[in-house]
């Protein structure tokens, strides 16, 4: 009798381990059928007065002095790009490959707010998504994957707690170029955001990412480069299949 239980229990025991390899190996099978990788580019520009002669220089996602995301706009513009005005290139500067951005007249743009029906600056949004067919490494993207450069001054920031979700954070300094004529009291301000994403659907939607942004304000006529503070948090999410 001592003996038929412990074959039952030896026989519970391997069917176990034998059932959670086969749902390791589902997992990873539904991971690899549904995953999907892509690169996120966005940038804002929000004027209150008009600008004339508008030449930007903005930092692009890149890796080895090249950017995919930068090829895929002047290729095809960005995403909800429909206005011809906008003119965009590829720059080697100073501090690296740079996107170029130019226009010859900006307007601002205003939303009502329907409480006081007070008008607020409405930023001009440019947007642009690339697929990856490789799961992009978001737990250490840097010197892996395309990040927002030039990066200067980069430290790991272990003194401040990172983002809730993610598991790490790193501060660092950037370069913008800004060209344009306006009136003296305008405020413009310049906000860029990039993030590398996996995403799939096992039981529930999951995903792993890495994000950086940055923003600067400026006043009156600009001619020359500004420094800008940047983020980068890493590891985001899960990473458990």
């Amino acid at each position: 009798m001592r003996t038929r239980y412990k074959i039952i229990v030896l026989l519970i025991i391997i069917s176990v381990v034998l059932l959670s390899f086969w749902w390791q190996d589902q997992k990873q099978r539904m991971y690899d059928r549904n995953r999907i990788s892509s690169y996120d580019y966005y940038v804002e520009l929000t004027t209150d007065s008009t600008l004339s002669n508008v030449t930007l220089y903005l930092p692009l996602p890149v890796i080895n002095n090249t950017s995919s995301v930068g090829m895929d706009i002047i290729e095809h513009g960005f995403n909800d790009d429909d206005d011809p005005s906008w003119k965009y290139a590829l720059v080697d500067t100073e501090h690296g490959l740079m996107l170029s951005i130019k226009n010859a007249k900006i307007e601002p743009k205003y939303a009502t707010r329907s409480k006081d029906s007070k008008k607020i600056p409405r930023p001009n949004m440019f947007s642009e998504t690339l697929f990856s067919n490789q799961t992009i490494n978001t737990m250490n993207p840097l010197g892996n994957e395309v990040v927002l450069m030039p990066k200067y001054n980069l430290t790991h920031n272990v003194t401040r707690r990172p983002y809730p979700q993610a598991s790490g954070q790193f501060d660092y300094d950037s370069k913008i170029y800004a060209y344009y004529n306006t009136s003296s009291n305008a405020n413009v301000s310049i906000s860029i955001y990039l993030s590398g994403t996996n995403g799939w659907w096992i039981g529930g939607a999951l995903h792993n990412s890495y994000w950086e942004n940055m923003e600067v304000k400026l006043s009156g006529s600009q001619d020359g480069w500004t420094t800008v503070n940047g983020q980068l948090f890493t590891g985001e999410g899960t990473y458990d299949i």
